[in-house]
């Protein structure tokens, strides 16, 4: 248990830190240096919490999983210019304060890059947490903890995030969790990353296709 715990503050340790220069920032005309500096950072971060733990690690690594990865990875790289291509600059939205703050939806490439690994960096914290902080752990206490974690460290948003959109992820990473934390500690974090890539880029790309959002 006192192994557990110190891993689990060293976990949030990194989390902070992490995030230190990301949470509550907006990216509009974001510089490629202080891109590539936040992208390094996440990178960096990952392997501090994964480097000397690589064995404890179970990451299935076969063709389905490498092509779902792969695929996504180049519709991420893709998507400014498709997105462009098919729907409407949501300039109306993203004229309020609240809109402003939800960088994604711009879908630009400096943006696009820092939360590409960013959400690398999450899905190596989960892998941490699975499979160092809840080792030895049965598959449902496993489950269980690592949904109530994540959901507690997703309050955290609070802080840097309008209430309304802090308590909507809050909300939504209880079932994430549930999902992800299964699928896991099953190898398939491949897979999982996929998905939360795909999540944000379905659910920021729904404003280019509202009417009300566009220009007038």
């Amino acid at each position: 248990m006192p192994a557990t715990i110190l891993n689990l503050l060293f976990l949030l340790l990194v989390l902070g830190v992490g995030n230190i220069a990301y949470k509550g920032r907006t990216f509009d005309k974001t510089s490629w240096g202080r891109v590539i500096m936040l992208s390094v950072w996440f990178v960096v971060c990952s392997l501090i919490l994964l480097t000397g733990n690589f064995h404890r690690l179970f990451v299935t690594l076969n063709l389905a999983t490498l092509g779902v990865f792969t695929t996504i990875t180049l519709t991420w790289i893709l998507f400014p210019k498709l997105i462009r291509i098919y729907g409407k600059y949501p300039s109306l939205y993203l004229k309020d304060k609240e809109g402003n703050t939800r960088f994604m939806i711009r879908f630009e490439y400096p943006s696009m890059t820092i939360k590409y690994f960013e959400i690398l960096f999450q899905q190596a914290s989960f892998l941490f947490l699975i499979f160092v902080v809840l080792a030895g752990l049965s598959q449902i206490t496993v489950i269980y903890l690592f949904t109530l974690i994540v959901a507690i460290i997703h309050l955290g948003n609070l802080l840097f995030f309008d209430y309304k959109w802090a308590l909507f992820y809050f909300a939504l990473s209880i079932p994430m969790a549930l999902l992800f934390s299964f699928m896991i500690s099953q190898g398939l974090v491949l897979i999982t990353a996929s998905i939360h890539l795909a999540f944000y880029m379905i659910f920021n790309a729904r404003y280019w296709f509202m009417l009300k959002y566009q220009r007038e």
